[in-house]
């Protein structure tokens, strides 16, 4: 009794000029993919630059409360408003404007950290 592997190749052009090569070996898959860098205009890198800095006073927020650490927590929410309408901001100023819209960045905010936590 012998198994025998059945091998397809396919090649897929992706609409931002990269070309996949997908080779599916039975139970491998192997993807190499060739693609040119993607430049920014200045608009989108600053929206860019908005989003990474609201995504690292999340993962703060997510740490100071992992660390039950009050004054970092009461500074990070502090801060994170600001960053928000940063966003909100550039945002609104990209032309063409993003198929997905921004969506709600609220959280709610309570400077007694247990209370925010567990609302006791």
């Amino acid at each position: 009794m012998s198994i025998s592997t059945h091998k397809t190749i396919t090649s897929v052009a992706t609409s931002f000029g990269m070309e996949t090569t997908i080779c599916k070996d039975s139970e491998k898959f192997l993807m190499e993919t060739e693609a040119e860098p993607i430049t920014l205009s200045n608009e989108r890198h600053l929206v860019a630059q908005a989003m990474r800095l609201l995504m690292r006073l999340d993962r703060d927020l997510m740490e100071a409360r992992a660390q039950w650490n009050q004054d970092w927590f009461r500074r990070v929410m502090r801060t994170r408003p600001k960053a928000v309408s940063r966003l909100r901001r550039r945002w609104a100023k990209m032309d063409p404007p993003p198929r997905i819209p921004l969506g709600s960045l609220r959280r709610r905010y309570h400077a007694n950290l247990a209370k925010y936590l567990y609302g006791s």
